[in-house]
């Protein structure tokens, strides 16, 4: 079994593999995609729980800044559309480390 991304093999889980986990799992491949779901969804909650707060402290210091959407989806969106956003890749390629948007 191959975990994929984009038509890319991330991970390969063999036979062997899948025998050791269907020894503790009643149906380790189901178990399998719930982790991975977890995973993916955690990572994502803690990126949304970071940008919200510093998009936050942002807007609010930002003169032009008449509202702030109440809405996480939509606050974050306005994040990312600012002119001076970057993201991670940027913000570590010009040396930037404490300030995120």
């Amino acid at each position: 079994m191959q975990v994929k991304l984009d038509d890319e093999v991330l991970y390969e889980i063999d036979d062997h593999m899948l025998k050791l986990l269907a020894h503790d799992l009643i149906d380790p491949i189901d178990e399998i995609k719930r982790r991975l779901e977890w995973v993916i969804k955690h990572k994502c909650e803690q990126c949304e729980s970071r940008i919200t707060e510093e998009a936050i402290t942002v807007l609010r210091n930002d003169p032009a800044v008449d509202a702030i959407p109440k809405d996480k989806k939509n606050l974050v969106e306005m994040a990312f559309s600012r002119p001076d956003y970057k993201n991670r890749a940027e913000r570590e390629k010009l040396g930037i480390i404490s300030e995120v948007i």
